[in-house]
């Protein structure tokens, strides 16, 4: 008798688990609020290569049955040495439309897209300061073009709160050829519709 009770409830389990659902879903939507990442650039003092952190958003619509369009955008801010002070920061805010494909598989949903939208790129170099005051210091601001591959997998706690992973490669091309490259892993929670 055991053995059948437990056969049953692990029978529901794995049904409930990896069902897929009789409606499609129409949209997915929410935080990116982890988002560890590198970058990668140069400006006209040196080459800056330290970590960064950033907040974002996404918003998915999905369309028949594996196609998917949205919004995407955040910022990616980078603290690094310069060669007088620790306060050296540059960040890069984007945003704009994507494109791309998505697969349901029970409670996963895994999706792959192409993001392309306008940025801000944000410098502050010091050279040196005394304490609080900056002596020898540079900022700049550039328009910049975004473009970046998105790979997510998103997991359903609940029918209508999921978990996301997204892996992105922020590629900012900015001031006649200069570039700033920000490979990031963002961590989220989306709200399903």
């Amino acid at each position: 008798m055991k053995r059948v009770v437990a056969i049953i409830i692990l029978s529901i389990t794995f049904k409930w688990a990896f069902a897929q659902d009789d409606k499609p879903n129409i949209y997915s939507g929410g935080m990116l609020i982890l988002q560890p990442g590198i970058t990668i650039t140069t400006n006209n003092h040196q080459d800056i290569r330290d970590t960064s952190f950033g907040l974002g958003g996404i918003l998915r619509f999905y369309l028949f049955n594996h196609f998917t369009t949205g919004i995407y955008g955040g910022t990616q801010r980078t603290g690094y040495l310069s060669s007088n002070s620790d306060n050296s920061n540059i960040s890069l805010g984007y945003g704009g439309p994507f494109v791309g494909y998505s697969q349901k598989f029970g409670r996963f949903r895994l999706t792959a897209s192409a993001f392309m939208g306008m940025g801000t790129i944000r410098n502050l170099h010091i050279e040196s300061q005394n304490g609080n005051i900056l002596t020898d210091a540079h900022l700049y601001r550039y328009s910049a073009i975004v473009i970046s591959p998105i790979i997510s997998a998103d997991y359903a706690l609940t029918q209508r709160l999921l978990i996301t992973v997204q892996g992105v490669y922020l590629n900012a091309h900015y001031d006649r050829g200069k570039r700033l490259q920000n490979p990031t892993l963002q961590v989220g929670i989306l709200f399903n519709r």
